[in-house]
């Protein structure tokens, strides 16, 4: 079992194990508004919340050999996002089936097809890993998010309840 995060690359993108070096980025970039509009609750989050962020993402993969990635791009180093395979144990009704793919991006590396190309990377990864299917899950209103999983082979199955509001539920069959 791992117990890091494998370093991908991609053509422009290096997606490597999130360090306690990237928490002040993190920090940055989940207190946009335009980062949290379609996760949770909306609302920004504080530095608190980002370091039991930081914390989850390096414990999947202690604890469990899959988890979250850290997405640099190659050139200038920077880190532009996380994403990856995590199990949150939501409480969710109904419950999710299987691991759940996860994506976020800071809102300056939005539009550029970052979010493309690292996924991509990450559920071929997937594809060797697991036995089964991904999931993922949507905010109705997160259009660019609702197209990229689409586009990436994400199929709805059906609505499920989180925190009181509807969110889809969608699955990607395991590849071949």
């Amino acid at each position: 079992m791992l117990t890091q995060a494998p370093t991908l690359e991609t053509a422009r993108l290096r997606l490597r194990q999130l360090t306690l070096n990237d928490y002040d980025a993190l920090v940055a970039y989940w207190a946009s508004p335009d980062t949290v509009k379609y996760i949770g609750s909306g609302q920004p989050q504080d530095s608190e919340m980002s370091w039991g962020r930081l914390l989850r993402y390096i414990g999947h993969w202690q604890l469990l050999g899959y988890g979250y990635w850290a997405v640099c791009e190659k050139e200038t180093d920077l880190l532009v996002g996380t994403m990856g395979i995590q199990n949150q144990k939501r409480n969710l009704t109904p419950a999710l089936e299987y691991p759940e793919a996860g994506w976020t991006l800071s809102p300056t590396a939005c539009g550029k097809g970052y979010a493309t190309e690292a996924l991509t990377a990450i559920l071929a990864w997937a594809d060797d890993t697991f036995a089964g299917p991904v999931c993922c899950i949507i905010d109705d209103e997160n259009v660019p998010s609702l197209r990229l999983a689409e586009r990436l082979g994400f199929q709805f199955r059906h609505y499920a309840e989180y925190h009181n509001k509807k969110v889809r539920m969608l699955v990607r069959p395991l590849a071949g």
